[in-house]
Formats: structure tokens, C-alpha cells, sequence
């Protein structure tokens, strides 16, 4: 009788661990689980975002024999004028 309260007690006790240990895996899981969807999101973003880039290159390919996209380029990245354009410059 002495033996079977022993086993039982035992038993609760590697019961108690293997339940301590399932949260913990658990808790591991979920941890991996919100990693995995952070760089899904991130990978996503950067996708849309070399999406966007290459939409903005077609766009450029396409149009880059009008005289009117060809002036937006040269006024807008290399901040050339036309002759009768008025320049201000804004200090503070």
C-alpha cells in the first residue's frame, strides 16, 4: 500500500513536469509564430516597395523620349531652369 502512494505521487510529479514543460514549448511556439508574420510583414513591404520602383523605371523607359517628362527630370534632379524661368531661393 505504501508503494501505490509513492507511484502516485510520482506520477503527479512527472505529470506536473511534462505539463511545465509543454507551456514553455508553448510559449516557444507562439514566440516563433510572431517572428515568422514580423518578416512576412517586413519582406512584404520591401516587395511592394520594389514594386513601386520598378512601376516608377517602366514609367521612365516608356517616356523617356517626351521632350515635356524629359524637362520634368532635368527641373526636378538636376534643378536646371529654362532661360525665361524665375528662380527664388528661400533663406531663413
Amino acid at each position: 500500500m505504501f508503494q501505490s502512494k509513492k507511484v502516485g505521487l510520482l506520477g503527479r510529479i512527472v505529470l506536473l513536469l511534462a505539463l511545465i514543460f509543454m507551456v514553455f514549448q508553448l510559449i516557444s511556439v507562439r514566440q516563433h509564430i510572431a517572428d515568422a508574420r514580423a518578416t512576412a510583414e517586413r519582406l512584404t513591404q520591401q516587395v511592394n516597395d520594389q514594386i513601386q520602383s520598378n512601376t516608377e523605371l517602366s514609367n521612365a523607359i516608356e517616356n523617356r523620349d517626351n521632350p515635356d517628362f524629359v524637362e520634368d527630370i532635368a527641373r526636378e534632379r538636376l534643378g536646371l531652369v529654362s532661360p525665361n524661368d524665375r528662380v527664388f531661393y528661400i533663406t531663413d
